[in-house]
């Protein structure tokens, strides 16, 4: 098999979260966090983030995905494990509500 890539984009590396941001006091399900023990600000393939990146250098951007024991991401079968689909929807609901109390 031979590859040709005409095009790729770039990755994305999410900016440092800022301090007082609700994202670092909130834990998953509510709990508070320890710190930044538990977090990761990583980057991302999605091209969508380059440029919104790109355009908005200093934006706090809260970019989540559901993946758990015996999820199957992007496959013929796809399923997600519901209780961590749970638990992520909760977590984002209550930075959302502290965001909006700041």
């Amino acid at each position: 098999m031979t590859v040709h890539v005409d095009s790729a984009e770039g990755g994305w590396d999410a900016a440092p979260t800022a301090p007082g941001s609700p994202a670092r006091s909130t834990g998953p399900a509510g709990r508070p966090s320890a710190g930044r023990r538990g977090w990761i600000g990583e980057g991302s393939s999605i091209p969508l983030m380059r440029l919104l990146g790109d355009r908005f250098p200093d934006a706090q951007v809260l970019l989540t995905g559901v993946l758990g024991p015996g999820s199957n991401a992007h496959g013929p079968n796809e399923f997600l494990d519901l209780a961590t689909a749970r638990h992520l929807t909760a977590s984002v609901a209550l930075v959302l509500d502290a965001h909006a109390r700041r």
